[in-house]
């Protein structure tokens, strides 16, 4: 029998898959001696989302039904929810440095990881690291925020 949900969940990453792909053919390409422009990104994530869901449409086809129904844990994905949502609040106002930490902690708690500290002290070194990179080597601004100030 197929499972019906990931069939399902299959198919929308398909079909998202294709959209992205068709609203990237809009987007510039490359000038003359850069051939990788703005719509090189859009169409790895295009690719990304059609294996995805090509992979799980083949399991929903193979896979035979099981007896019990999988339970749905949703503490992981409010966690994950909550780190997504952060950023976008706080990015500007405390800066890309704390926001990482947060996220890092977050996501780390989603995947069952209880060490607050530890996480917020690697996702502060992930933060540092990756704002000095950017900031200083790669010359693109992220948002400093107010603790640099």
């Amino acid at each position: 029998m197929i499972d019906r949900r990931e069939a399902a969940l299959g198919a929308s990453a398909v079909v998202l898959g294709i959209a992205v792909a068709v609203v990237a053919t809009g987007f510039p390409g490359g000038s003359a001696y850069d051939t990788l422009g703005p719509r090189l990104l859009p169409y790895i994530v295009a690719v990304g989302l059609g294996l995805t869901g090509l992979s799980i449409l083949i399991g929903a086809f193979a896979r035979v039904r099981r007896a019990e129904p999988e339970t749905l844990d949703l503490a992981p994905v409010l966690w994950i929810v909550g780190a997504l949502i952060i950023p976008i609040f706080l990015i500007r106002t405390i800066g890309w440095v704390p926001v990482a930490a947060v996220v890092f902690a977050l996501g780390a708690r989603a995947f069952g990881n209880r060490r607050v500290v530890l996480n917020l002290a690697f996702g502060l070194a992930f933060g540092i690291v990756t704002f000095v990179l950017f900031n200083y080597a790669l010359g693109l601004n992220l948002p400093a925020g107010s603790w640099i100030r």
